[in-house]
Formats: structure tokens, sequence, C-alpha cells
């Protein structure tokens, strides 16, 4: 059994499985933890050779796919993808609030022209219901007028009738007279025989 195998089965924890996009994180702290806790003697930490424990760790960082070391990058980026994102929120929110509030601005400009244009409405109703009523009253008023205008000038002319007629009664009362006193004072006229007879 090589030095390798040797080493891999002394320690068992470097088989165990971790999360990939761990790996690299962990291979650096177990490289740490052996320089910082182990003391060497003779080339060696405890029984483990420190040449060995560094070479098993740097093949394992060899071996492991481009995958691995992407999804190491990233997590080591998740800092500035979070700040990022929690930027690109916060702006847009910001927009959002810009675009509600336009929204709520031109709804109260078109609400406030309905109000105006309903309040001129109402006013032109009411001028145009004051205009009816007063064209009424004036038809009213002139209709009255004419009519005890005609009232008056029917009186007239039947009072002007009534005295033209006992006028007319009178000239003709007056002319039959004169016809009958004319006709009493007048000798009698023979015409013809009668005349000579009276001869």
């Amino acid at each position: 059994m090589s030095d390798e195998k040797k080493t891999v089965s002394r320690y068992p924890f470097l088989n165990q499985k971790a999360p990939e996009v761990d790996i690299l994180k962990l291979l650096d702290k177990l490289e740490d933890v052996m320089e910082d806790a182990l003391v060497e003697i003779w080339g060696r930490a405890y029984g483990v050779k420190t040449e060995d424990f560094h070479m098993l760790i740097n093949k394992i960082r060899a071996s492991l796919p481009d995958e691995v070391r992407t999804a190491s990058r990233l997590a080591g980026d998740t800092d500035k993808i979070v700040n990022a994102a929690k930027e690109e929120a916060r702006l847009i929110v910001e927009q959002a609030k810009e675009e509600a509030e336009k929204i709520i601005e031109a709804a109260k400009t078109q609400a406030a022209q309905m109000v105006e244009a309903s309040e001129i409405n109402r006013l032109a109703a009411a001028q145009a219901k004051e205009i009816k009523a007063a064209a009424e009253a004036t038809a009213r008023y002139v209709r009255q007028g004419a009519d005890e205008y005609a009232r008056e000038v029917l009186a007239n002319l039947e009072n002007f009738t009534l005295k033209l007629m006992s006028t007319i009664q009178r000239g003709r009362e007056k002319l039959d007279q004169r016809i009958g006193n004319s006709q009493e004072s007048e000798e009698p006229i023979f015409l013809g025989n009668e005349r000579g007879r009276r001869r």
C-alpha cells in the first residue's frame, strides 16, 4: 500500500463527501488547520507526513472539475451577487414607486378635470333652466299683455260700434220723421185724365 493510500486510510475524514460548492473552502481550511495546529517533528506532524498531506490536498484540488471551481468562485461572489440583486431590487422598487406616483397624479388630474367638467355642465344646466324660466315668464307676460290689449281694443271697438249704431239709429229716425212730415205737407199729384176730369 502506498503512502498516499496509507494517509487516506489513516484519516478517514478525507473520504467524507462535502457539498461541491464548499470543497475548495474546506480544503483550504483543512490545510490551514494542519499548518496552525500541528507541530512538525522531523518532517512529520504527529505521525502525518506534511509533504504527503499537501500533495493530497493539491491532487484533490487538481482533480476537481471546472464546475466546482466555478461554483466556488460564485460562492465567493455571493455577497456581490446579493448586493447587486438588492440594488437592482431597490431600483425596481423606486421605478415602481415613480410609476405609481405618475399614475396617481394622472388619476388626480383626470378626476379634477372630470369634476370641473361636471361643475361646468351643472352650471350650464342651471343657467339654461333659468333662461327657460325667464323666457316662459316673458311669454306669459306678453300673452297676458296681448290678451289685455286685444280685450281693450275690442271693448273700444264695441263702444264705438254702439255709438255708431246709436248715431245711425238716430239718423234713421230723423230721416224717417222728415220723410213722414214731407209726405203730409205735399198736395196729391194727378196725372193724365184725372186732371181733365177735375176741370
